[in-house]
């Protein structure tokens, strides 16, 4: 007797932690840019997908909804087509082609990305994931007529997802704080535990926080880095945790400094940066 199964993991990149770069490899598969942001005048886009394995892969691609919390992860939905009413979702805005594609070995394919802004379309942001689902092997089972347990083959759909975002007007009025720092002990590591919160705006704000550490006497130097920090429009503050594996002691006394960085389509911006004593 032989039973098969198949399971879907769900990797959403947007609630990982990378170091800060324009592509990402995870599995066999490097995705370029990881994150699409369509401006008041961007009407087009691209996604290269790159199969660094040595075997042929086929992958589906579609839609998943995403909100985000408080923590830094998210509640996600499967997209329905037949079930959204918006006129203004992502979805219903930005069409690709083409919708599965299947790469040789070491091999690439370019997803196109088409933006039709709705004339009516109201002043914010919008969001939505687009997944690729890498289609498993499904390899039968050998049968041993002698066995007297039964057997299983696992055949695995593996996802990944990255966000579009459609912007209506430029948030001139955006602004990120940084606040309630607090300098915590993790077995043998020390970590920062700060808030970053919109306080005024709408539109979501995307970077790299990156802490350092003058000790007493001493010169700064780089402590820790978090990548990948977004602060959606749906949350109003995030609470982050960022481990300082470049500090091997205890950190005590002397000033930390924390700045929060524009990446990507942020590059450039500072949105905040804080500095305070550390207690003995």
């Amino acid at each position: 007797m032989t039973k098969k199964s198949s399971v879907f993991l769900s990797v959403l990149f947007a609630g990982l932690v990378f170091l800060p770069q324009t592509s990402f490899a995870i599995g066999n598969l490097t995705i370029t840019p990881w994150r699409v942001v369509f401006g008041a005048r961007d009407r087009s886009a691209g996604v290269t997908l790159l199969n660094t394995s040595d075997h042929q892969a086929t992958y589906r691609i579609g839609w998943m909804l995403t909100t985000a919390t408080p923590s830094g992860k998210y509640d996600e939905s499967k997209y329905n087509k037949e079930k959204d009413k918006n006129p203004f979702s992502v979805p219903k805005m930005v069409i690709y082609s083409p919708r599965q594609v299947t790469i040789e070995p070491h091999g690439y394919q370019l997803i196109r990305l088409a933006l039709r802004r709705p004339s009516n379309l109201p002043f914010g942001e919008y969001r939505a994931h687009i997944t690729f689902v890498e289609l498993a092997h499904h390899t039968p089972a050998k049968q041993d007529p002698n066995a007297k347990t039964v057997s299983m083959v696992l055949n695995a759909n593996f996802g990944f997802s990255i966000p579009v975002i459609v912007r209506q007007g430029v948030d001139k009025n955006l602004k990120i704080k940084l606040m309630n720092p607090k300098l915590v002990s993790k077995g043998t590591y020390n970590a920062l535990e700060i808030d970053v919160t919109r306080v005024a705006g709408t539109f979501s704000s995307y970077g790299v926080i990156d802490v350092y550490w003058t000790p007493p006497g001493g010169k700064e130097k780089k402590a820790g880095e978090l990548g990948n920090v977004a602060l959606y429009p749906e949350v109003k503050t995030r609470h982050i945790f960022v481990p300082l594996f470049q500090v091997r002691k205890r950190i005590t006394g002397g000033k930390i400094r924390v700045v929060y960085a524009g990446k990507l389509d942020d590059a450039g911006k500072t949105w905040d940066q804080e500095t305070f004593n550390v207690g003995k």
